[in-house]
């Protein structure tokens, strides 16, 4: 595993530096990450897809690096400058000297689903049960651990076993084998699992519970070394974000979404459009409410984590710098 990330490491870094200069059209290269294959990702395939990257003067390259702790490391050594990603290997990094902060946040919600088997049909159903996440430490693992929570359940107590089993499409794969008897996934995934006999068990969207599920995330030293590039990357994502929330644009954003999802053209990604519409923030400010919540269940078995204050973690000046400019109140249409 080691030398596997090792690798990535450096093919990463030689892609940042190739990219991060500028094209013979005046355009500035860069390569920003995401990491997951979900409608949380939606605003940076389309300030990608939509020429909004491009409008603010980047050619931006996006690559995937799925894992939490995986894309931390990434900004952490300078591979990357920033990255969409869930906010608690932020909090943990920063936790133990990191310099990584949150400059804005897409998605505050709970973004899942969690689907059972025929025989698993409602939440109190899952006492000895096996529940799919992708790994411990991750979103999905964290968002499973807090709904049991909201429902007044424990794993440990209830003889609860949460399984890592990777990606969202070996976590389906488990549960239709019986390797697993519910899984966490992304709401999109809903009606296709219905139709294959399992039972959709809860919308996460629908729990009140406070969570930074996608994020904008860079290092300290990258906002202060790289002012305008960092304004840039963030205004291009605000931009598309407020494209994602027009309805006028719903064909173009379902098409972007069944590009990088892999579905089989922009009808089959309705479900993964309506779920992002659903929790996408108009005005995309890290909640604070959801990063003492992550704290302090973080904090429950981390003490480096419990010491932590929510404003060492959100940096707003630049999304506030585009608010107070009025950006986030104007209608974007394509570039």
């Amino acid at each position: 595993m080691k030398t596997k990330f090792h690798t990535i490491h450096l093919l990463l870094g030689a892609l940042f530096f190739a990219l991060s200069a500028l094209d013979a059209y005046g355009q500035t290269k860069v390569v920003i990450g995401y990491s997951s294959l979900s409608s949380n990702q939606a605003a940076i395939w389309v300030a990608k897809e939509a020429g909004f990257f491009k409008k603010a003067g980047l050619d931006a390259q996006l690559v995937l690096i799925e894992g939490g702790t995986r894309g931390a490391q990434a900004l952490l050594s300078g591979d990357i400058p920033m990255l969409a990603m869930a906010g608690q290997p932020v909090i943990s990094a920063r936790a133990r000297g990191g310099d990584l902060v949150l400059i804005a946040a897409f998605v505050n919600r709970m973004n899942y689903i969690l689907a059972g088997s025929p025989a698993v049909k409602r939440p109190e159903d899952l006492k000895a049960k096996r529940i799919a996440v992708s790994q411990f430490g991750t979103s999905s693992y964290h968002a499973v651990i807090l709904a049991l929570r909201h429902w007044k359940m424990d794993a440990k107590r209830d003889g609860i076993t949460l399984l890592q089993v990777g990606n969202q499409g070996a976590r389906v794969a488990s549960l239709q084998s019986g390797g697993s008897d519910a899984a966490i996934v992304n709401p999109g995934l809903g009606p296709a699992l219905k139709a294959r006999g399992l039972n959709i068990l809860a919308d996460f969207t629908e729990l009140p519970v406070p969570y930074p599920q996608m994020v904008l995330a860079a290092r300290e030293s990258f906002l202060k070394n790289e002012p305008d590039l960092a304004e840039r990357i963030l205004k291009a994502m605000v931009g598309a974000n407020a494209f994602v929330l027009e309805p006028k644009n719903k064909e173009e954003v379902k098409a972007v979404l069944a590009k990088y999802l892999r579905l089989g053209g922009a009808a089959a990604a309705e479900e993964h459009y309506e779920s992002a519409l659903k929790v996408f923030s108009k005005k995309p400010f890290v909640d604070t409410k959801g990063i003492s919540s992550m704290i302090e269940f973080m904090g429950e078995t981390d003490p480096a984590v419990a010491a932590l204050k929510p404003e060492a973690v959100i940096h707003h000046a630049l999304l506030k710098k585009l608010d107070e400019a009025g950006f986030l109140n104007v209608p974007q249409s394509r570039p």
